[in-house]
């Protein structure tokens, strides 16, 4: 079982296109990780207010709720591989006036639209990305390369805040955004080597926009199993939220005050890599409601037993087991999604689930943090580990019983991905 996936792992790797995709998305990500540290820090430093780094944590979120499904529809109507290009071309601009808004201490408040506007171009990566997948594997290796996604997403966390670290000791925080930019600079050099070609139906651009979005969440309602997928999407990255707020009193509660937050962090982020490898084994021994149910009991209970527990090394070892629950999730309803959705309408559910995701998220660390100062800590804990568990739970028979009435528009999805893989192929 381990060769075969391994092999898997191997086969998706082998295609030309996704592993210059891979790459450029790994260097993208390392360089951003970086550039959040940073930037938070910067802000800090220049006014000593929480409420800066409130602001600028916000900058970063806010767009990618209001834009992502708007990106969706941007990845069903332009070319693909150009639009992925073009959206890391003005990140590394606006890098670019970031860092000169740094060298001369400019107003705080062009900085902070500034990153906004990075966040907003790059809300097309996950659903451009995404859609671009099943355009470059074949089927048979989605798993695979979704999960070598997930573990990249996870392994940035790890490195990407890092090196941030490392250049805010060795500089100023202004080399930090160099960095960055240098990444976006090699990041657009591999995606520009990409052959791969994939248009969604609305290239003429003929359909408004309303009806793009409109027609995706429709799409969620048509096709049972994707609608319950990004529900239960939602629900892990609402956990993922909490825990933001989460961690720092539970890392106090460690005796590592407050500075251990990066040590839980990267107890999730290496759960992370772990899930994602493990992901196409298990989606390939059990069910996907069994495999999804798993990885939300997994990612949920972990803070629960939290309670119980007062040492750093146990509270690192449940964060990996919660870390490990997440990627599993993301991994597989990623793949679920790309198998069961007509290519016209993957891109533009995607980007409803960036959206939807990172609104969960939100409201559910807005929601923790009142909950903390009405029940403290371990009701607080005790709330989100039972609590979600509880709605994963309510979920699982619908989305079981939804496998067995999946809509028939997942043929014409693999149908349409054959052309672009094998164009892929033969461009090895």
């Amino acid at each position: 079982m381990i060769s075969s996936a391994t092999g898997r792992y191997r086969d998706a790797l082998r295609r030309r296109d996704f592993t210059l995709m891979l790459s450029a998305s790994l260097i993208d990500r390392i360089g951003s990780w970086a550039y959040n540290v940073v930037l938070i820090v910067y802000f800090y430093q220049r006014t000593g207010s929480t409420a800066w780094i409130a602001a600028a944590t916000a900058a970063g979120w806010i767009p990618r709720i209001v834009f992502s499904a708007y990106a969706g529809v941007l990845a069903n109507r332009f070319e693909r591989t150009r639009t992925l290009l073009v959206s890391t071309l003005a990140a590394l601009v606006l890098m670019a006036a970031i860092a000169l808004i740094m060298a001369v201490s400019g107003p705080l408040v062009v900085l902070l639209l500034l990153a906004a506007a990075t966040a907003a171009v790059g809300t097309v990566y996950l659903p451009v990305s995404g859609a671009l997948i099943p355009a470059t594997v074949p089927e048979t290796d989605l798993d695979a390369a979704n999960g070598l996604f997930g573990m990249c997403e996870n392994l940035v966390v790890i490195v990407g805040p890092a090196i941030g670290g490392l250049l805010l000791l060795a500089g100023r925080p202004v080399w930090g955004i160099g960095f960055n930019m240098a990444t976006y600079g090699v990041a657009a050099a591999l995606v520009l080597r990409m052959r791969v070609r994939s248009s969604g139906p609305a290239a003429d651009g003929r359909v408004r926009l309303a009806r793009h979005i409109v027609e995706g969440a429709q799409a969620l309602r048509h096709h049972p199993r994707p609608g319950l997928v990004v529900a239960f999407c939602a629900l892990g990255t609402a956990v993922y939220g909490a825990s933001t707020v989460l961690y720092v009193p539970m890392s106090q509660r460690f005796g590592t005050g407050a500075e251990g937050y990066s040590y839980l962090l990267t107890a999730a982020a290496i759960g992370g890599v772990l899930g994602a490898f493990g992901a196409g084994r298990l989606s390939a021994a059990f069910p996907l409601p069994a495999v999804i149910g798993g990885g939300m009991l997994a990612l949920a209970l972990p803070f629960a037993a939290t309670t119980l527990i007062t040492t750093p090394a146990a509270g690192f070892a449940l964060q990996v087991i919660s870390g490990g629950g997440m990627a599993v999730i993301d991994v597989l309803a990623l793949a679920t999604l790309q198998r069961d959705l007509p290519r016209d309408l993957l891109s533009r559910v995607l980007g409803i689930l960036e959206s939807a995701s990172i609104a969960a998220a939100m409201a559910a660390s807005f929601a923790v943090a009142g909950l903390i100062r009405w029940v403290g800590l371990s009701g607080a804990l005790l709330i989100v580990g039972f609590g979600f568990s509880a709605l994963a739970l309510a979920g699982l028979r619908p989305l079981a019983l939804s496998g067995s009435r999946r809509a028939p528009a997942s043929r014409p999805a693999q149908a349409a991905a054959q052309p672009a893989v094998a164009m892929a192929a033969s461009a090895l």
